[in-house]
Order: C-alpha cells, then sequence, then structure tokens
C-alpha cells in the first residue's frame, strides 16, 4: 500500500521545497486533499503556540482530524512545519523569531512579500550589507496515534541587495547569498530548480527519510 504524505500549507514555496525528495522515496506526495467536488479542504487553525512545536503540533492534529473523515486508507499522515528566524547582531526585542512575518507579534497583520523584503534587507543594510543568520525550523509528523518531531536549523548569508523578481513562498530566497561569481552574489532565488534542490538536498533528504521511518506500514 502506497503511503500517503498530506503537507497542508498556505506557502506554495513551503510544499515545493520537500517534493522531490518524498518523491524520489516513493512516497505520495500531496500539498491538500482534494474533495469529490476538486476543492482543496483546508482547515483554519489559529497559531498561538508558544513554540514552533506546539504550532506545528496544533496544525497537524487539526488537519488530521478533518482528512480523516474522508480518507479510508490508514497509511497516510500530516506533516506541518512552523520556523523562526534569528539574525546576527539584532537585539534580542528586533529579532524575529516565530514572527517573521508579523512584524508586531500574533495579532499584528502578516506582512506581504514586498514588505518581508524590504523590512530584512533594511536590517541587512543596517548591518553592514552582509549578515549571518539562522532559520529554525520544527517539523511535525502525526499519523492519528503518534506525533514524531524533527528539528534543524539552517545557517544562511543574507544581502542588503534582493534579487528580483521576488519569489513566492520562502521570499527571503531572494536574499540568502548561496556563493559568490566573478564579484557579484548569487542568491538562492537564482538557482534553477534542480540546482536549488541539490543545494537544499541536505535538509530536504533527511526529512524524507525521517517521515519514511516512522510512517505506519500498510496492512
Amino acid at each position: 500500500m502506497k503511503k500517503q504524505v498530506y503537507f497542508p500549507t498556505n506557502n506554495i514555496g513551503k510544499y515545493e521545497r520537500y517534493k522531490r525528495s518524498f518523491e524520489n522515496l516513493g512516497i505520495e506526495y500531496n500539498r491538500y486533499f482534494i474533495d469529490s467536488n476538486g476543492n482543496e479542504l483546508k482547515v483554519d487553525v489559529i497559531e498561538d503556540g508558544k513554540t514552533l512545536e506546539e504550532n506545528a503540533k496544533k496544525k497537524a492534529k487539526a488537519y488530521y482530524d478533518e482528512y480523516k473523515k474522508y480518507i479510508t486508507d490508514s497509511n497516510f499522515c500530516i506533516i506541518t512545519t512552523d520556523e523562526a528566524l534569528y539574525i546576527d547582531g539584532l537585539k534580542e526585542k528586533e529579532q524575529p523569531g516565530m514572527f517573521v512575518r508579523r512584524f508586531n507579534g500574533l495579532d499584528s497583520k502578516r506582512a506581504t512579500d514586498e514588505e518581508v523584503v524590504e523590512r530584512y534587507t533594511s536590517f541587512v543594510k543596517k548591518l553592514g550589507g552582509e549578515v549571518k543568520a539562522k532559520w529554525v525550523y520544527s517539523l511535525v509528523m502525526y499519523d492519528g496515534i503518534n506525533f514524531y518531531d524533527y528539528t534543524w536549523d539552517e545557517k544562511v548569508l543574507f544581502s542588503d541587495t534582493p534579487h528580483f523578481p521576488i519569489t513566492k513562498g520562502y521570499v527571503l530566497n531572494n536574499i540568502t547569498i548561496v556563493k559568490k561569481a566573478n564579484g557579484n552574489n548569487i542568491m538562492l532565488s537564482n538557482l534553477s530548480d534542480d540546482k536549488r534542490f541539490k543545494y537544499l538536498a541536505i535538509y530536504t533528504d533527511n526529512v524524507a527519510d525521517f517521515i519514511n521511518e516512522h510512517m505506519k506500514e500498510g496492512k
């Protein structure tokens, strides 16, 4: 019985980030469950947890409980992620942390892609034009019985000069330097799909292996 993973997220960048790693393991990887009318089944979840893991668990359980009403195959799971960002040189009160898009905390308005790029390039400019930063990711898998948690860090280098056009989803890829060539910065968003997958595979392959290991065996 084929294993099915659902990664329900409004952020297409998050979904696409892991797609090839799951497909390479022969796992059926879906963004949303599609109902009999062809509609994506979405669940409203308030992400008010105190930690990344709390938010990810809350989303995973809410989606599993809803999808179980429609999916009779027991060999499926929900995965969700949450992430935080920390930038070298910023004071603690200035750190984005869990609120990368909500600049003034949970109750503030969610920023647009353009506002996000503008805010973080201004930080980098104040800090000298290039600055080290760290993403902290928390992924939760829920199979209806158990939660499985996987956390990792990704260290990056930000530039104050973004690459355009802005990439939908992970918009800060547009200021993430992956290498320098002939005195120019090559951003993560500059890379072709194949090169970007290879660059991120050290993380995404580990995630897919973790999920594959913990999924229940089909009956």
